[in-house]
């Protein structure tokens, strides 16, 4: 008996999930947990915020106590995290942060499996295989979009084989293809420095986007916040400008400006204008710099006294408007008396 895989036809998107899940966890765990897992996983991977436990719980036809008791669950199996939201919609919303498996397994001492390599599949059957799932085709995107060329089938095989080999995210295994391309822009013989990049941080126990900007490496920091200020500012971002980039280099490492500082002061600075550009950013963070008090307090304070400012130059530059009954002097109202005297007159004397 043997389970094989048919070539799609149309494509819905798909959600990888971790064989570890479903090697360690899923045996153990309850049908309608595994559910809110899944569905929870599948939602984070979209980035779409706008769901809820309670949005979840009818989804899947389930009292919304079962889907908190649920991430409970995966909370204490050290699977998931569940943290306090900035803005608290009701007893039962939080934030629930996913982490990689793979750490959990190394963390416990097991050596990593080994990739067993399908002899039966042609290299050619293996890269199709892997281009239907539309992460990895978002992947080789990314990567041929840095490397401002197609990449070979060869080239595109040994890309996969950086996830097989060193179990690396995807978005990591971009990561070091931006480092490559943009950061250090190494003219010769790039995949072999990508795979030196990816082989570091396998040596360094580093698998996924959130070990790696915890590692504190520089590019890492510059890359995350370049992605940050470009979303916030509708650009692109995979084609991060090489102004935006020097800004960010500028505030992180001439600046010494604190990373949550910077991310505040974007997505307030953004949020206050119609048309944000980055020539304005640079300006709020001269501006905040020049009261003294580069902290999210201060920054905070900036914005403040600007709405105040702001507000009274409204009033004051806003008198208020004479209606027309208002305007109607005496002067005109003598006036009128005179025309229509005058055209009484005529009509009387004609």
């Amino acid at each position: 008996m043997s389970f094989k895989l048919a070539m799609p036809t149309v494509d819905f998107g798909q959600t990888a999930i971790e064989n570890i899940l479903i090697d360690e966890f899923m045996p153990a765990a309850p049908s309608n947990y595994l559910k809110v897992y899944l569905m929870g996983y599948r939602l984070a991977c979209t980035g779409d915020d706008s769901f809820s436990n309670e949005t979840i719980a009818k989804r899947l036809m389930i009292h919304v106590n079962d889907v908190v008791a649920a991430w409970q669950y995966w909370q204490a199996q050290g699977v998931v995290s569940c943290q306090a939201c900035a803005v608290k919609h009701s007893e039962h919303q939080f934030d629930v942060v996913f982490h990689a498996l793979r750490e959990k397994y190394l963390a416990s001492g097991k050596t990593p499996p080994t990739i067993k390599k399908n002899d039966a599949l042609t290299p050619a059957s293996k890269l199709m295989a892997a281009l239907s799932n539309p992460h990895i085709k978002k992947m080789f995107e990314d990567i041929e979009f840095y490397a401002r060329r197609m990449l070979t089938a060869q080239e595109k095989n040994r890309v996969l084989s950086f996830l097989e080999d060193y179990h690396m995210e995807i978005d990591v295994v971009v990561m070091a293809f931006y480092i490559t391309y943009e950061e250090r822009a190494i003219m010769r013989n790039q995949l072999n420095y990508v795979e030196g990049i990816i082989k570091n941080w396998y040596r360094d126990g580093i698998f996924d986007t959130q070990a790696l900007h915890q590692s504190g490496h520089q590019e890492i920091t510059h890359y995350q916040l370049s992605r940050t200020v470009c979303r916030a500012l509708g650009i692109n971002q995979r084609q991060i400008p090489t102004a935006l980039h020097n800004a960010v280099s500028n505030w992180c490492d001439d600046k010494r400006y604190d990373e949550d500082f910077i991310v505040y002061v974007v997505q307030e600075a953004t949020r206050r204008t119609n048309n944000p550009n980055l020539n304005y950013l640079i300006s709020q963070f001269e501006a905040i710099e020049k009261g003294g008090d580069c902290t999210i307090e201060g920054a905070k304070q900036y914005f403040a006294n600007k709405n105040s400012g702001a507000s009274k130059t409204k009033q004051k530059n806003s008198p208020l408007k004479r209606s027309q009954f208002q305007n109607f002097s005496q002067k005109k109202q003598a006036d009128l008396a005179v025309v229509i005297k005058k055209k009484n007159s005529r009509q009387n004397g004609g």
